[in-house]
């Protein structure tokens, strides 16, 4: 999906990834599963974000051990022939995940429910990281 990755370590905690997607690379209505990224953390979980067969968007936060939470858009009506900006943001402190895309155009949350100990509530070292294209 991206011609370059740009990495810093992923914190579970709390973090954002954004990129842009190119044009006529992604089909948003073609009833097809796409992987656009799954990052693993340690052993402590991943992120993932999948374009799947039901025409939505999904972003995905899993802690090992503890649950998982995901947000989802529909993104069947979204043009495929100009780029779209996309932001996946997590935040244990915040309690909340958050898909964006086109600068919130398209915006969903959904409240972290599973129970968090303080190990994971911590501030986090490292937050960002971008994948570009």
């Amino acid at each position: 999906m991206f011609d370059s990755i740009k990495r810093k370590k992923i914190d579970i905690k709390e973090g954002t990834i954004e990129f842009w997607t190119d044009e006529d690379k992604l089909i948003w209505n073609d009833n097809k599963k796409n992987l656009l990224f799954n990052v693993s953390v340690d052993t402590k979980g991943s992120i993932f974000l999948i374009k799947d067969n039901d025409n939505k968007l999904k972003f995905f936060h899993v802690l090992i051990g503890k649950g998982r939470t995901d947000v989802e858009i529909d993104v069947s009506a979204l043009s495929n022939e100009k780029p779209h900006h996309i932001v996946a943001i997590w935040s244990l402190n915040k309690r909340k995940i958050v898909l964006f895309i086109d600068g919130g155009n398209l915006k969903k949350e959904t409240p972290i429910i599973y129970p968090v100990n303080e190990d994971y509530r911590k501030e986090p070292k490292h937050i960002l990281n971008f994948l570009t294209r």
